[in-house]
């Protein structure tokens, strides 16, 4: 079974995709050779893999193409979770119109980059995002791959559905810190897991974007292993982009770029890019993809 989604420009599948490390982790498995992002998708009960990738654009639309072992009635669930997953009904006009008059986000438009790719739910985003605190990020890769292991797997592939929170529970503190290798983080994971598995009710509302910036932010600072800059990366996840998540790449990137060598404060920082208003995080994040700041290779 094949289709293909028409997308309005300006969207380019790839340069979304690697905007950020999540389609290095599972379920996704991205074929670099073939330009092919393998899904790992849970479709009425049933596991399957759905290969995307870039099919030919026209002026107005990119256009996707899906395909794998699956049933026409689950057409529009994998629709549905593509739009969600690449934050297809993000409004990003006032945005692009901000980067047409910025010399330094002009091409964020013609590339068809500014939306941020996001996991299939906000159990994986938060999971993945404790994995990928105070460490390297291949590091964080190597423990992800590791715990998705335990996810339902494509019969006949190496390739798994991201494990729920029933698994990682069932799985323990063992498996986290002997397999995941994910050390200290383990008794916030397995915490995370539990709240997940009781029924985390506010999920839905931040899922379908009905928190504010202000309400998302203690909702994510409430979690353990979440501190206020990986509170304001997955607030970006999910459309605020008000608040910068400073990290040290963001300095280093600032100190080469705008400050002459010299290391900036985080309130320069911010203050650099006040004129974007409530899009400042976003229009620091796509400078950084354009001038190439971020290889999803290294």
């Amino acid at each position: 079974m094949n289709f293909t989604l028409e997308i309005p420009k300006p969207f380019n599948f790839e340069g979304t995709l690697k905007s950020h490390g999540w389609f290095q982790l599972p379920p996704f498995y991205w074929d670099s050779e073939q330009h092919v992002l393998n899904w790992v998708m849970c479709l009425r009960d049933r596991i399957s893999l759905v290969c995307i990738a870039s099919a030919d654009e026209t002026d107005k639309t990119s256009r996707i193409r899906l395909s794998g072992e699956f049933e026409e009635d689950v057409k529009e669930e994998i629709e549905q979770k593509f739009r969600y997953v690449f934050n297809l009904d993000l409004d990003l006009a006032d945005y692009y119109q901000l980067c047409a008059n910025d010399e330094s986000l002009v091409k964020v438009p013609e590339r068809g980059i500014g939306r941020l790719m996001r996991a299939e739910s906000l159990w994986e985003d938060l999971f993945k995002s404790i994995c990928g605190t105070n460490v390297q990020w291949k590091q964080a890769v190597k423990m992800i791959h590791n715990i998705a292991t335990i996810g339902d797997a494509v019969a006949d592939t190496d390739f798994h559905r991201f494990p729920t929170a029933e698994q990682i529970l069932s799985a323990g503190d063992p498996f986290l810190k002997e397999t995941g290798r994910v050390g200290y983080r383990s008794p916030y994971l397995l915490d995370l897991a539990e709240r997940f598995v009781a029924g985390e009710a506010k999920a839905t509302h931040v899922e379908g974007g009905k928190l504010a910036a202000g309400e998302m932010k203690t909702y994510f600072l409430g979690f353990k292993g979440i501190g206020p800059t990986t509170a304001r990366y997955l607030m970006a996840l999910y459309g605020h982009y008000e608040e910068m998540a400073i990290d040290s790449l963001v300095v280093n990137y600032m100190k080469q770029h705008h400050f002459n060598g010299v290391t900036p404060t985080p309130q320069q920082i911010v203050n650099h890019y006040a004129r974007f208003g409530r899009w400042s995080y976003l229009a620091y994040w796509m400078e950084f993809i354009v001038n190439e700041g971020w290889s999803p290779d290294a």
